[in-house]
């Protein structure tokens, strides 16, 4: 327990003082033998047990008493989960979750999951910090920021609002560098999240590491302050696959919409949804059925004149401001340019069949293979979607420097397994923390495919809900991989065959442990799933060589540092942008040479996903390590440190009136026989 004023428990010795005060009196006077005395107190030994447990009560009770009116005078914090016990640390660790489902509130208060949590983490520490380390680390930026005031934690521009997702393995894992650097001695670590699984991404292999670290630590606490509650009626938006195109009536602008629904009633509901197009309001009611609605193709019309441009679709206010706005930008489609780096003439073939192939109309697809020996041929800048059919280059390279710069840039990269002719050390080179391992042929029957990613990814089922035909895929050769990823696709050994690379890059990284050569795989004949997976990839690339540009908020959000920005406002307006891409807007970049690039950032589509961490989940997570939960609500008034000297006070006055009890005189032969009290039996003599 702690206290606002500890320098008065300096006095607790002086609870002794009853039982000092006692001992005083026995001694007080000299002992005399006196026969009559002494055989009245031979006639009291049937009574003495009595008398002595009723003096060891008096004595307890008014020590309790003085101990209570000391813990009273110190003020006393507790909140409910009485976790501050043990003292104060010398470093408290606050980790705070900024995604957007944070941003969930009380529309009569205005209050936010972080803003009450950064109240209530505030008021805690200004009343129990005392002269701790306190060092703030929010889920957007991942930088330690300290705090030297507690009671201007709310102001600090590191806990405001975003639109970004969460990686709280990535969050937790900062922490513990921070420690290691810093020394901290004890600490305390404050993790205010709501407990979204894709926020805490339990299948990352991060955890096993995090618990270690964690679990070691003697001197290091963690409270979790959840606020897993949802709004009983919330409504979200996002769009996707925003195209131009042209039409006999003019331009058009078409784009898939999604609108989910976060609410415990399951009837119709007619929502107000504002376009705003280049300035340009227009209004449209649609009707919602059940939890989610897509409309697929949605056309706007643009007139003649508007080639290009932004614009953002508006809800109506409900109990997430965060998701109530998508913008979009428009331009004339890019070129979807893949290169291939191999010298396998089957392989590189049978990838240009299926990314040569046109997809949709007006867009031009290019296919360029490049051999090994000519890499200075690969045009970077143009490239959306590029196949590594090589040998990783070494860690430190130019190559790798090269690949690294195009994942960062925001397209994607595949990597197939290496030639036969690899030796073992060189195919053990590492690169985004992933490498190649040994080589694995079926003996009779191809490889059973056990399970693959339906719900995201390259091999998500198809808008309408139809799964791809990835079962009647047939493997016969593969190559497995270690390192961090996300598996897309397993087989029956649990092995991954197919797997999203953690890069942590904007570009998608990915890894295919198998060739689409009829010795190695059904990919090539099979062609449905092998000519989806690549135009997927592609279009995650496109968007990276397109001049008009979407992006998650986060700090990845804007291309590159030192480039003019400007923001473009709800009226059209615009102006010098000097943000980190946190919050959705529409931006346009000024160039010096060429055109002028449109960038639109939205909050990640992973935050409408309701589904929270089971509490059996988040203890496997945490398995060893000494944490407590703190659960709270938006609409509850209760503080994470309450003074509790009342509480004393109460028990204190309980101890002395039981004391009083105590020390009443025996009732007398006279008492008994008056009236209201039974008389005394007579018995004779034997």
């Amino acid at each position: 327990m702690s206290f606002l004023q500890p320098i008065l428990l300096i006095g607790l010795p002086l609870a002794l003082l009853p039982i000092i005060i006692h001992l005083i009196n026995q001694h007080r006077h000299r002992t005399v033998q006196w026969a009559a005395m002494m055989f009245l107190l031979d006639a009291k030994k049937l009574t003495k047990g009595i008398a002595r447990l009723r003096q060891i009560l008096i004595l307890s009770l008014r020590v309790l008493a003085v101990l209570f009116l000391l813990f009273a005078a110190s003020r006393p914090l507790a909140g409910g989960w009485l976790a501050l016990t043990g003292g104060k640390p010398d470093t408290v660790l606050i980790l705070l979750d900024r995604s957007a489902s944070m941003e969930q509130q009380i529309l009569e208060t205005g209050e936010s999951k972080r803003s009450a949590a950064t109240r209530k983490l505030s008021d805690l520490l200004e009343k129990t910090a005392g002269n701790s380390n306190l060092v703030l680390i929010d889920s957007a930026t991942l930088e330690p920021t300290p705090i030297s005031d507690p009671g201007a934690l709310t102001e600090l521009p590191q806990v405001a609002a975003t639109a970004t997702a969460s990686n709280i393995p990535a969050l937790l894992q900062r922490a513990v560098d921070y420690l290691e650097t810093d020394e901290s001695g004890r600490t305390d670590i404050w993790l205010a999240s709501d407990l979204r699984q894709s926020d805490w991404e339990t299948g990352s292999g991060k955890w096993q590491s995090l618990r270690s670290d964690l679990s070691t630590r003697e001197t290091v606490r963690m409270f979790l302050l959840n606020y897993a509650g949802i709004q009983s009626e919330n409504f979200s938006i996002s769009v996707s696959n925003v195209k131009r195109r042209r039409s006999p009536e003019g331009m058009q602008l078409v784009m898939d919409l999604r609108i989910s629904r976060q609410s415990a009633g399951d009837g119709d509901v007619q929502l107000p949804v504002e376009f705003t197009i280049n300035g340009t309001r227009t209004v449209q009611e649609m009707t919602l059925t059940g939890p989610e609605m897509v409309r697929l193709g949605h056309v706007i019309s643009l007139g003649q004149s508007d080639l290009n441009g932004w614009g953002r679709i508006d809800l109506p206010a409900d109990g997430n401001p965060a998701d109530n706005t998508a913008f979009l930008v428009f331009d004339e489609e890019p070129v979807r340019k893949t290169v291939i780096v191999s010298d396998d003439t089957v392989t590189a073939e049978a990838i240009a069949a299926a990314a040569g192939a046109a997809v949709e109309s007006g867009v031009t697809y290019v296919v360029e293979i490049v051999p090994l020996d000519q890499l200075t041929r690969i045009p970077w800048e143009e490239t959306a979607l590029l196949f590594w059919h090589a040998p990783l280059p070494e860690e430190d390279s130019p190559l790798s420097a090269l690949l690294r710069q195009h994942a960062e840039a925001g397209r994607t990269l595949v990597f197939l397994p290496p030639p036969d002719g690899i030796a073992s050390d060189e195919s053990a080179t590492s690169l985004f923390g992933f490498q190649w391992n040994h080589w694995k042929e079926s003996e009779n029957q191809p490889l059973p495919i056990e399970w693959w990613r339906t719900e995201s990814g390259l091999l998500a089922n198809t808008q309408s809900g139809e799964p791809l035909p990835v079962g009647d895929l047939s493997f016969f050769r593969t190559r497995g991989f270690s390192g961090e990823f996300q598996p897309l696709l397993r087989s029956e050994s649990d092995a991954a065959l197919f797997a999203k690379i953690t890069s942590e890059t904007p570009g998608t990284v990915y890894a295919l442990g198998t060739l689409p050569r009829t010795d190695h795989s059904s990919l090539a004949m099979e062609g449905i799933v092998f000519f989806i997976m690549i135009h997927r990839a592609l279009e995650e690339g496109a968007n990276a060589v397109a001049t008009a540009r979407f992006r998650e908020a986060g700090p990845d959000a804007l291309p590159a540092s030192g480039i003019a920005y400007t923001l473009i406002d709800s009226a059209g307006d615009t102006a010098s942008f000097s943000g980190q891409g946190f919050l959705p807007s529409a931006l346009r970049v000024e160039r010096s040479s060429g055109k002028d690039h449109l960038i639109a950032i939205n909050r990640p589509v992973t935050e409408d996903d309701t589904r929270l961490v089971a509490p059996e989940a988040l203890d496997a997570l945490l398995e060893g390590v000494d944490f407590r939960q703190i659960s709270d609500e938006l609409d509850s008034g209760s503080s994470l440190a309450a003074e509790v000297w009342r509480a004393f006070l109460v028990a204190m006055a309980l101890a002395l009136l039981a004391e009083a009890i105590l020390c009443l005189p025996p009732r007398t032969e006279q008492e008994e026989a008056t009236p209201g009290f039974p008389k005394p039996q007579k018995t004779s003599a034997p």
